[in-house]
């Protein structure tokens, strides 16, 4: 069999004709042709030729490297280099991505691109003390087969960058006139890269290629049609997620964004005159806490509050709490939500806050500090969550518990029983609710509180208020009163 140049091919001898300088006295590192005959599936070109290690490179040199993807295929560029004083490597694809390495980078990188022509260029200055090698690898993009469906009702959908190494994954919206909103969820770790993970606008990798997710952390993708597909075709470890919502459910913020909390996540979140709003994910758990707040004096207005909802944006996201700068911060945190995403949303204020995932300390045993807060039962942030729920909060030493329910749902048999008891381990105070009746309360001196969702299967859930304070500091205001009667009376 015969392979015939094809229009492609001859037009790529005429662009490198023309766009292929080289220095006339460079005889280490060739400025060479690289065979269009070889830009296809499982090809292999090394430059230099036939090298397994990097070659010096003359003084100024400049020379361009033109290479082309087919459909369904990707380029992997193998770049092992000891680049010295200003001299630069410079990789150009398709859809305008440019990478520049230079002697900041590391020894050992790899670069890819997709469909359509791209090129390498190597600038040197004078000294000529750098040295380079160049491996072209053209290989077979991964099959589409993976795909997840967005319902408008619904939180967004995200997956861990890792599991979409080497396998694509398909967002559609089951609305066709939808649009995908496609984000990074950055972990913050410093060293998460995404210019290898690449966006294709519609059902699968054969679909237009459009960019790299490197350009989508802090803005989103938005889909010109109902599904995008992304892959990465790197196998660098990234701690990062790809999130992926529907457009028109984060539409009403200046600014969408999201973030992974891998242990801690710690940052500042601004928004004058304006609403954004960001999605927190814990990383391999099914719980956030907020542990610390503080809103910046200078930097809010008298509309300043933030709000934390259930999820990701969507018309079923609850509103959990409200957070303005007049709320008792000192008091307020650890604050427990027991789900792996909500979103904060923040109007016309700067904050700084830290989220854990992990439980803190000092979170089930209160110390000598007064407590307020609010706990959540799982199935309140998510209707699919289990509705069995048993919590407790304990303290070293006799407190007073207040309690309130301030959202409640019973379904079929089941029961919402909270309980206050003694340091002997007996009830001090009780109340059973089994209707959906709302400002049921429980109050008593005790070291600890249980508040308990139990009975047939239903999807119950519950939001409940507590305050947990000291009892010197209630017994001495009532004893001065006593006192101020007494002395009355005398």
């Amino acid at each position: 069999m015969t392979l015939k140049p094809s229009s492609e091919t001859f037009l790529f001898f005429i662009f490198y004709t023309i766009c292929c300088v080289s220095s006339s006295e460079n005889v280490e590192f060739p400025c060479q042709i690289l065979d269009p005959l070889l830009f296809r599936i499982n090809s292999t070109i090394y430059v230099p030729q036939n090298s397994s290690a990097p070659f010096a490179i003359s003084a100024n040199f400049t020379c361009t490297y033109p290479f082309f993807v087919q459909k369904n295929e990707y380029l992997r560029l193998s770049v092992i280099n000891s680049l010295l004083d200003k001299d630069v490597i410079e990789f150009v694809d398709s859809v305008g991505y440019r990478r520049n390495l230079t002697v900041q980078s590391i020894a050992n990188d790899e670069l890819f691109a997709t469909f359509g022509h791209g090129h390498v260029r190597i600038i040197t200055g004078p000294q000529g003390r750098s040295r380079a090698l160049l491996v072209f690898q053209w290989l077979e993009m991964p099959d589409s087969n993976w795909s997840e469906k967005l319902h408008k009702n619904e939180s967004g959908q995200n997956v861990d960058c890792m599991d979409i190494q080497q396998k694509a994954i398909t967002f559609t919206a089951v609305d066709d006139k939808e649009r995908i909103a496609l984000s990074i969820a950055h972990s913050g770790y410093v060293f998460d890269r995404f210019d290898s993970y690449f966006i294709f606008d519609g059902p699968d990798t054969s679909s237009p290629v459009v960019g790299r997710m490197s350009s989508h952390v802090v803005v989103p993708f938005i889909s010109s049609n109902q599904s995008v597909t992304v892959i990465g075709l790197t196998k660098q470890v990234v701690y990062s997620n790809v999130i992926a919502n529907i457009q028109s459910n984060i539409a009403g913020y200046r600014k969408y964004q999201a973030a992974v909390v891998i242990d801690q996540y710690g940052g500042q979140l601004d928004s004058i005159n304006q609403t954004i709003a960001v999605t927190f994910i814990a990383k391999d758990a099914n719980q956030l806490y907020i542990t610390m707040l503080r809103f910046y004096e200078d930097r809010w207005s008298d509309t300043c509050e933030m709000k934390i909802i259930s999820g990701s944006p969507s018309p079923i996201s609850k509103h959990l709490l409200t957070y303005t700068p007049s709320s008792e911060l000192d008091m307020l945190f650890p604050q427990q939500f027991p789900t792996s995403q909500v979103t904060v949303e923040l109007t016309d204020c700067s904050v700084y806050m830290v989220l854990s995932k992990n439980t803190p300390a000092n979170f089930y045993m209160v110390g000598d500090d007064e407590r307020m807060g609010y706990v959540f039962t799982p199935s309140f942030l998510d209707g699919q969550a289990t509705p069995d729920w048993n919590f407790t909060l304990s303290s070293n030493q006799s407190c007073h518990f207040s309690t309130t329910v301030e959202s409640v749902t019973i379904y079929n048999e089941q029961v919402l029983a909270i309980t206050v008891y003694n340091e002997k381990g007996y009830s001090a105070m009780s109340t059973v609710i089994t209707g959906n009746e709302t400002g049921g309360a429980a109050e008593g001196i005790g070291t600890s509180v249980n508040m308990n969702l139990f009975g047939s299967k239903g999807q119950g859930q519950a939001k409940i208020r507590y305050h947990i304070s000291k009892i010197s500091e209630r017994i001495t205001g009532v004893s001065i009163l006593a006192l101020l009667a007494l002395w009355t009376i005398w």
